[in-house]
């Protein structure tokens, strides 16, 4: 199993960029709190320099399967 996380960047010149980003899916609300933190703080990390406006990291729900 795996989490989908969705982020979207408002840059400095107005346009959007969406990506998304899979990791591993965590066993404890803790565990997924942290693993959020993480990917939000490698992505501020990474953008530093762009001058990007908003930073919006969220996670996309999974999809249960049908049996």
């Amino acid at each position: 199993m795996t989490s989908t996380y969705q982020i979207t960047i408002l840059n400095a010149d107005e346009t959007q960029t969406i990506l998304t980003k899979t990791c591993r899916k965590c066993k404890t609300a803790k565990g997924m709190d942290n693993q959020h933190n993480r990917i939000v703080n490698e992505f501020v990390d990474m953008l530093r320099d762009t001058g990007f406006k908003r930073l919006t990291v969220s996670r996309v729900p999974s999809v249960g399967s049908a049996y």
